[in-house]
């Protein structure tokens, strides 16, 4: 499940992703990366990361008008970057 793979069409909303097997391996600003599934539906967006090392975590969830435009998407993912570097 963590074997990966790089996944360039998905560099719009996750630059630098690999994908394997339903997970997400996402680069940290901070170096390293965490694993990741997140999913949206017209209202609500799941977004969540699990460090290298399984010590930390985070989930983010969101309702509100369904919108997956960049700037949305990217205010999670910046959101779970901090809180995984910190």
């Amino acid at each position: 499940m963590k074997t990966t793979v790089r996944a360039p069409e998905l560099d719009p909303g996750r630059p630098g992703v690999r994908y394997g097997l339903g997970l997400m391996e996402i680069p940290l600003s901070c170096c390293g990366a965490y694993s990741s599934h997140g999913g949206d539906m017209p209202g609500y967006t799941t977004r969540n990361g699990v460090s290298e090392d399984g010590r930390r975590t985070v989930a983010l969830n969101a309702t509100g008008g369904g919108s997956t435009d960049s700037s949305t998407q990217q205010a999670a993912n910046n959101l779970i970057d901090d809180e995984l570097c910190a």
